[in-house]
């Protein structure tokens, strides 16, 4: 009896660690982490380096600032959403006054972390700060304005985060943009299944998204033509040796981007209602596919 009172509380422990990680979007940090990385070894030509670690410090705190706001904005709706029975708003672990000084805490850290660059990371960053405020809260909400969540998410995974990691070591204007175009094109190609799934859910309370205006099929097919327009980018720069581009990076990575799209068909297939495991699990094969060709590209480009 005791030993299994013992194992309970451990497992007790564990779930209630794993839930604060959830609640500040743990497994979400990779998605900054990626663009972010991308800029900065483009910009060093460095792999790895201090400023590189303190980048994703505050990366990791924005994200998670982002996240704590999210949860405090949607917490009646997540009440009424199963899969958000994580959230420590939802399970009364925490008070919306705690949430709320939590983020704050979180956000001004980010901020100040990242007077330590120079004035064109801050002002990316207080960018990404602004597009967190505008996509949670009233009376903007663009994460339930068709188009304007899509906007939201492409500019600051896409843009503001890389550019933000380039402006640690080169000139803003020299942001090679046709690049970081397709990264936009690939983040929005992940960002789409995730609104498909939530559909019904959200057709049910009256949220209108992208996905609930224009439909679950059609959100599913635009993250594919999302995918093709990237390769199609990368295909262009490469072709034309545009920079970071040179022919070898071309002759050596361009078929992976080809293989892409054809992950993309068979592992995050055009359904009109996709389900959480599919996208999920798909969503995870492609990214990690996605990653493994970008590190070689940047492998070959440092050489």
């Amino acid at each position: 009896m005791a030993n299994l009172t013992f194992e309970r509380l451990i497992n007790n422990k564990i779930f209630t660690r794993l839930t604060w990680l959830r609640f500040i979007g743990f497994e979400f940090w990779m998605v900054g982490f990626t663009p972010f990385f991308i800029g900065y070894v483009i910009s060093s030509r460095e792999l790895y380096s201090f400023d590189l670690f303190y980048g994703f410090l505050i990366i990791a705190l924005l994200t998670s600032s982002t996240f704590v706001l999210n949860h405090i904005c949607d917490i009646d709706l997540d009440k009424k959403n199963p899969r958000k029975e994580f959230s420590l708003l939802v399970r009364g672990t925490v008070s919306l006054k705690q949430s709320w000084i939590l983020f704050w805490f979180l956000q001004i850290s980010c901020v100040l972390l990242s007077l330590r660059y120079n004035l064109e990371f801050v002002y990316c960053i207080l960018g990404l700060t602004a597009i967190s405020f505008v996509y949670n809260m009233e009376p903007f909400r663009f994460k339930s304005r068709p188009g304007l969540d899509l906007l939201s998410n492409g500019i600051s995974l896409g843009f503001l985060i890389p550019l933000a990691a380039w402006s640690i070591e080169q000139p803003l204007l020299d942001f090679p943009r046709l690049f970081f175009l397709s990264t936009i094109c690939y983040l929005l190609a992940l960002y789409c299944p995730t609104m498909a799934i939530d559909v019904e859910f959200d057709r049910s309370f009256g949220i209108e998204t992208f996905a609930t205006k224009f439909g679950a099929e059609f959100t599913m097919k635009l993250s594919w033509f999302f995918t093709i327009c990237g390769v199609f980018l990368l295909l262009f720069s490469g072709y034309f040796e545009i920079f970071p581009w040179n022919y070898e990076l071309f002759i050596w990575t361009g078929w992976l981007l080809i293989l892409e799209i054809l992950v993309h068909y068979i592992y995050l297939p055009i359904s009109p209602q996709p389900t959480y495991n599919t996208v999920a699990k798909g969503s995870i094969i492609l990214a990690t596919f996605e990653a493994a060709a970008t590190l070689m590209f940047l492998i070959i480009f440092l050489r």
